[in-house]
């Protein structure tokens, strides 16, 4: 009896100290969580002038190139040219059939032989009438008669005349003829086919001057001009650059892809420039304001607005600031407004972060913090200013494999 007292009394002590147990703990706060601090790299940002270098894709066209065609319509008899054979002006290039054609002259010089022969008589009858009408044989009215029958019949015979001369030109149309020296770039029909007048049948290049064609977007055509250097490189001659000049800014955006054809020439005939090669041509665009460059993975979007993230040195926190971005060079881009040189901006970890977050810089502040024993205590690399590789000391921009593209400022 006393051993079985005893166990109750100790599972009643257990109890008591549990449920005192959870009472405590109802009754204590919970220990708040510690605030992440995430790892981030800096940019101190410094304002360089920028002189940007655009490049675009191209193809190698000649000058002049003309569609030729028959003058008359008719059945391809012949085809006297392949693509890629060099002509001389006046070569044949191709032939109808001209049977109907020949019909046709054979008929008109036939029409007027007879009228040549029906005019021979009116002549005669004419000199006869003009005798007659001297010795009063014949009235002056019946001589005025013949006169205008013979006119008639000269008139007649003057447009048999243009009637068999046109009978022959087109004879000479079912010769398809270069009218310039040149290269065939292209042929469109074939023998057998039946073509209509002014159809084409062969593309002619006109030797002489080449010419790279490129397709400028309409934000940067307003910086290019006429008599604007530029330097060409072929995909086909890797290593060589060629200089050029701008002969020709289209007046007009295509309407389909909203682009500026532009032309232009080289400086100096090259055998490597085959017409059809793909180009790349590189304009030097000069005259932008001092920006300051960033990394394009510093740029993020917040409630709709561009910005970047400032590391506060003090708070050791960051903080959005929204900025302007008016174009991108490469693998930078390119702030008109809202930053200040020597601010640092968050470049790795960006997308992230939120307001007054505390981070922690992978790499060295630029400068000691106040009251800091050793500057260079913290490992890593001092943090750099606007990557100076991409703005050379005369405010040009080093070349970018990447084409650059431009924006107005919103």
């Amino acid at each position: 009896m006393n051993r079985l007292k005893l166990q109750n009394a100790r599972i009643c002590a257990a109890r008591g100290l549990v449920l005192a147990a959870v009472l405590l703990a109802a009754c204590s706060k919970s220990a708040p969580p510690a605030e992440e601090i995430r790892p981030v790299r800096l940019l101190a940002v410094q304002p360089a002038a920028v002189a940007l270098q655009n490049t675009y894709a191209g193809e190698v066209r000649p000058r002049y190139e003309s569609n030729l065609g028959f003058r008359v319509a008719g059945q391809i008899q012949q085809r006297l040219v392949n693509v890629g054979d060099g002509v001389k002006r006046g070569q044949v290039l191709a032939r109808l059939d001209a049977k109907d054609l020949n019909l046709s002259e054979a008929g008109s010089r036939a029409n007027l032989a007879a009228l040549k022969a029906q005019l021979e008589v009116e002549r005669a009858d004419l000199e006869r009438d003009r005798k007659l009408v001297a010795e009063n044989v014949i009235s002056q009215s019946a001589y005025d008669r013949q006169l205008s029958i013979y006119q008639a019949a000269q008139a007649q015979f003057e447009a048999s005349q243009a009637v068999l001369r046109q009978s022959g030109n087109q004879v000479d149309y079912a010769l398809l003829r270069a009218d310039h020296d040149g290269t065939i770039s292209a042929i469109s029909a074939e023998a057998g086919q039946v073509v209509a007048a002014g159809q084409t049948v062969a593309t002619l290049a006109w030797s002489g001057a080449t010419e790279i064609a490129v397709n400028v977007p309409e934000d940067q055509v307003q910086r290019l001009s006429v008599g604007q250097s530029a330097q060409i490189s072929l995909w086909s001659a890797s290593g060589k650059t060629y200089a050029g000049t701008i002969r020709e800014i289209a007046g007009s955006a295509d309407p389909a892809t909203r682009t500026y054809a532009v032309r232009v020439a080289l400086s100096q005939a090259s055998d490597d420039a085959r017409y059809g090669m793909s180009a790349s041509v590189r304009f030097d665009i000069a005259g932008l304001p001092q920006l300051i460059h960033i990394p394009l993975t510093a740029l993020v979007e917040r409630e709709g607005k561009s910005g970047v993230w400032v590391f506060d040195r003090t708070a050791g926190a960051v903080s959005f600031r929204p900025v302007v971005p008016v174009g991108a060079v490469g693998n930078e881009q390119l702030i008109s407004a809202g930053l200040s040189a020597g601010d640092l901006v968050v470049t790795a970890g960006a997308p992230l972060l939120h307001p007054a977050q505390k981070v922690r810089p992978l790499n060295a502040l630029a400068d000691a913090t106040p009251g800091a024993a050793n500057p260079k205590a913290d490992a890593g690399p001092a943090i750099p200013a606007t990557p100076s590789a991409a703005v050379a000391p005369t405010g040009t921009t080093a070349p970018s494999t990447a084409p650059s593209t431009l924006q107005s400022p919103r």
